[in-house]
């Protein structure tokens, strides 16, 4: 396993149970405890836990998100196919929205080779990949930023999207699964996910197939607000069976 993956498993354990052993992760993980005290001081440093002696302890009641430098380090090559097919459905001259996910991140590199589009974000570093190219124009949605996950929320934020009209826009989940539809975890994410996609005139889905029967806190969206989802490889047949009953598109 590598080691950006143990560690995102280890700060979800650390939100979900409050507390966590080192000798515990030692084991679960097979690895020795003097990698597990790397880690766990890592994640210190990334705000997730407090480390404690014999182990850690989470900062809060487990509801912190985790960070997006931790998130972007997992399944990236899984990000980068999913953005490149994203990519690919963006034309000249349309706008489109794409939200402060990792994989989001993934398609700002890659429209960041495009011209002649507009994009609006509530990503900073999405933002950021977007700002050299004078061909693109580019909209944040303002808002307070979340040092964490680097996105802007709000009340501002949801104002603004309010206001605007585009194309298409890419939004992400934190799971799907045929009982408990499209979740996500943060509230913020779902309340302007749900305002985007009320004003775009498609809405994409990008999720990669580590997400495809997890289910985490929040309820995106119905099935019919979604119109296309985009992965990395051919779902499973119960899911193929679901998105053709919705009418949804499936590009993998």
């Amino acid at each position: 396993m590598l080691s950006a993956e143990r560690k995102l498993k280890i700060a979800r354990i650390i939100n979900k149970n409050g507390r966590i052993k080192t000798s515990e992760l030692s084991t679960m993980f097979n690895v020795s405890e003097m990698t597990v005290l790397r880690d766990l001081a890592s994640l210190e440093k990334e705000g997730v836990l407090k480390r404690v002696y014999g182990g850690a302890l989470a900062f809060n009641d487990g509801s912190r998100e985790i960070s997006s430098n931790i998130r972007s380090k997992i399944h990236a090559r899984e990000k980068d196919y999913i953005a490149l097919k994203a990519a690919a459905v963006v034309r000249e001259a349309e706008s489109v929205f794409i939200d402060g996910s990792t994989t989001s991140l993934a398609l700002a590199r890659k429209l960041s080779l495009k011209s002649n589009i507009t994009v609006v974000s509530n990503g900073l570093e999405a933002l950021d990949e977007l700002k050299d190219n004078e061909a693109i124009r580019v909209f944040c949605t303002g808002g307070e930023l979340n040092l964490l996950t680097n996105g802007f929320f709000g009340l501002a934020a949801e104002n603004f999207l309010k206001e605007i009209n585009v194309d298409k826009c890419f939004i992400s989940a934190a799971g799907i699964s045929p009982q408990a539809g499209i979740t996500e975890q943060n509230q913020q994410n779902i309340i302007l996910k749900r305002i985007i996609m009320e004003r775009a005139g498609r809405t994409f889905l990008l999720i990669d197939s580590s997400k495809f029967g997890k289910i985490t806190l929040n309820k995106v969206c119905q099935w019919r607000d979604i119109n296309t989802i985009i992965t990395d490889k051919k779902p499973q047949r119960d899911f193929l069976y679901l998105f053709d009953e919705k009418d949804i598109e499936v590009v993998y």
